[in-house]
């Protein structure tokens, strides 16, 4: 709040001094262009959304059952996956944020699991049969804990579930998500849904919604949005998948990697696994950034039209220099981070110079973040990074945003060094 009142005062001050040297022209141009560059930094401040996730996550897991339906794990099994889920939190935010867990359970529901089924697909979802789910499920809960004293819920559904077999859906946002009405249809506008329930309480919290087989992944992937929230009407941690092709997938098995076409596996927010057997990839620093897991110390901002050389740490580990961010016109930016098989990125298939076009503008699930693909040949945006003197496209390019990142070469701490320049630039590099 500070900082925007300092900002509308020199705004402010800026203008006043405009209007009282009118008669002079090149100083009301100079002036002019200054509040244009001054109105540019604060619009750009204020674009991005975040929303510092840190600390102790309360966390309330309510494992229910249905009447004609037995889960085939039991709770010892759903606390394993709950501390799984904790260390992917833990590992991703660099020691930052953790869950502080209660699992509580099994509940049964009063209908059977046909009564509360939801459509596999995004678009297909009833949002009353969630109400309907989340309903009961909290209204058995309320009567053994306080669900005040929780940040968000996750309710565990015990029906093993494929395809034409069990709850429908493997995992998904209850809320904010597919509570909402319009979800996916084009009329979603995201905010946290208030349920009735049983006695008369109100309930307006994040919840998660996972059957009892459901990939970590695919857990961490939903919770994320609710440990985010919503800011400005929007999910602070959006789909970073193709929201059209979740709902209308093409012909074969339906794999993360089939709908991941904007991000690939580069953020667990585009896709939930590489490898079912294999721990989730890990979120990128778009994702990252916005939950307050990347210290301000650790980005290098460089402006358009700049020449500079920088070091960037691997992201996995989280020391040192780990994003340069370059702003362009319109709010939209460029991330470039440096992605090596260490750590919770040994799931990764290739490393290297990852780049990240970032447009905050867009509507969620019409590629906000798209991974620059430096060897299309490669399916699935697998060996997307590029490596210093290899590869289909030996540097990063954007003529329209007049942006350019060269990988010079990565040293033996597996640190990255890279330029960032003009297009104009490193063409001229690459030819020497």
């Amino acid at each position: 709040m500070m900082k925007q009142v300092i900002r509308r005062s020199a705004l402010d001050f800026v203008q006043r001094s405009m209007r009282r040297l009118q008669r002079h022209v090149g100083l009301t141009a100079i002036l002019a262009a200054l509040v244009f560059s001054l109105t540019a930094k604060v619009a750009t401040a204020s674009s991005d959304l975040s929303a510092p996730v840190l600390g102790a996550q309360r966390l309330l897991v309510v494992a229910v059952r249905f009447p004609g339906t037995t889960p085939t794990v039991d709770l010892t099994q759903i606390q394993d996956k709950i501390g799984r889920v904790d260390n992917y939190i833990r590992e991703s935010s660099y020691g930052k944020a953790w869950l502080a867990p209660k699992l509580t359970g099994w509940y049964d529901m009063p209908h059977g699991v046909s009564t509360y089924k939801v459509s596999p697909y995004n678009r297909d979802v009833d949002p009353e049969r969630v109400r309907r789910l989340v309903v009961d499920a909290l209204s058995a809960a309320q009567r053994d804990v306080d669900l005040d004293q929780y940040d968000t819920v996750w309710i565990m559904v015990g029906a093993f579930t494929r395809p034409g077999e069990g709850y429908g859906m493997l995992c998904y946002a209850a809320n904010p998500g597919m509570l909402s009405k319009g979800f996916i249809r084009g009329q979603f506008e995201p905010q946290l849904e208030t349920v009735v329930l049983a006695g008369g309480r109100s309930f307006a919290k994040p919840v998660t919604v996972s059957v009892e087989n459901a990939h970590v992944g695919h857990v961490v992937h939903d919770m994320l949005h609710a440990l985010g929230g919503i800011k400005d009407r929007k999910r602070v941690i959006p789909d970073l998948y193709d929201f059209k092709l979740q709902s209308n997938p093409p012909p074969g098995p339906m794999l993360p990697e089939v709908f991941a076409i904007h991000t690939g596996p580069w953020d667990i927010m585009s896709q939930h696994f590489i490898d079912r057997l294999q721990p989730p990839p890990l979120p990128s620093s778009f994702t990252r950034l916005r939950l307050g897991w990347i210290a301000p110390e650790q980005i290098v901002t460089v402006k358009p039209g700049e020449t500079r050389e920088v070091a960037l740490s691997p992201l996995a580990p989280g020391k040192g220099t780990l994003v340069v961010r370059v702003p362009t016109s319109g709010n939209r930016y460029v991330l470039i981070e440096n992605r090596q098989r260490i750590g919770g990125d040994a799931v990764q298939r290739s490393a290297g110079m990852l780049v990240l076009e970032v447009d905050p503008s867009r509507a969620e699930g019409t590629a906000i973040v798209r991974t620059v693909d430096a060897n299309p040949g490669v399916a699935n945006l697998y060996a997307a990074p590029f490596r210093p003197g290899t590869g289909e496209h030996r540097y990063y390019e954007n003529t329209g945003w007049g942006v350019a990142a060269i990988p010079l070469d990565i040293t033996t701490d597996n640190s990255l060094r890279i330029m960032i320049t003009t297009p104009e630039h490193a063409r001229q590099q690459r030819q020497k």
